[in-house]
């Protein structure tokens, strides 16, 4: 297992990625991709939910491109991954596309509030799966069969991706998973999803609740022949939530099933710093070793 080792022309890409991406706005070239804000009422919620699309400028509702849905985390909104300071994913998409490290693709998020994407006392869960995921592709003639579906998050959003990845395999090509919250047997006393009533029961963090929803629930080790998608497990070694512990479980509950995986540990902490850069390295595996 090699956690370091990057080709060197990946690594010199991601090098001028991520410094050009850590420079004042105003010094990003204006680009002609766009950020388009929008809402749709969801069935399943009773509610009118936002979400953002990033279109790249080769955009063409004739033609096909790869889908990239981001999953917030904990606490964040539909604007986490569209914030310059955060996930500043316009100028990220902008950039590796132009170095030709990716191919364009179109990006959404979705306001998922702090319902780690569950169906519990919100049905968030089928509020993406089976309306957003949808809508989306109707919307922008975007046909999944002819091109990639992938899908990230990080921190709450990762344990979410994990769980979509997992639940409907058959959806993704490939799962991101950037510093997931993925804990197992449970999470740790700082960990904000003990401080939430999805996970809480009689108004007290319950343990078998919090495993009723865990990957270890939804894989299926009987069935050798399932297709899952690729997983792209990353985290920084500073990671104050103790997600080296998770993403390592994960390798090794991964690699046991022989289920494809990649495992990515870097200096930082639970950070954008982290997760922009292991986003960027990990869309450039996707479309340069296939």
């Amino acid at each position: 297992m090699s956690l370091i080792f990057v080709p060197m022309r990946l690594l010199t890409i991601l090098f001028v990625l991520f410094t050009l991406s850590c420079k004042p706005s105003n010094e990003i070239k204006e680009s002609t991709s766009q950020i388009i804000n929008s809402s749709f009422f969801s069935n399943e919620l009773q509610a009118e939910i936002a979400y953002n699309v990033y279109l790249p400028a080769q955009f063409n509702d004739s033609l096909q491109f790869p889908i990239l849905y981001l999953l917030h985390g904990h606490g964040g909104s539909e604007n986490d991954w569209i914030k310059k300071d955060e996930g500043n994913i316009q100028f990220l998409l902008d950039s590796l596309s132009s170095l030709k490290a990716i191919p364009p693709m179109v990006a959404v998020t979705m306001n998922a509030k702090n319902t780690w994407y569950v169906d519990a006392f919100e049905k968030m869960e089928s509020a993406f799966i089976k309306e957003l995921i949808p809508l989306i592709e109707s919307k922008f003639n975007l046909n999944p069969e002819l091109n990639s579906r992938i899908i990230a998050g990080n921190s709450a959003g990762g344990y979410g991706a994990l769980r979509f990845s997992l639940k409907y395999p058959e959806l993704f090509q490939a799962s991101i998973l950037l510093s997931p919250a993925a804990y197992y047997p449970e999470p740790p006393p700082n960990s904000s999803s003990r401080k939430i009533p999805i996970f809480k029961k009689n108004g007290e963090f319950d343990i078998d609740l919090w495993q009723s929803y865990s990957y270890i629930k939804l894989l299926d080790s009987t069935n050798s022949d399932k297709r899952y998608p690729v997983f792209y497990n990353s985290t920084g070694d500073d990671d104050e939530y103790k997600i080296v512990t998770v993403v390592t479980d994960l390798k090794s509950y991964f690699d046991q099933l022989n289920i494809s995986n990649e495992l990515l540990i870097i200096d930082g902490g639970h950070s954008w710093e982290v997760w922009r850069y292991c986003l960027a390295h990990d869309l450039t595996r996707i479309f340069n070793e296939n």
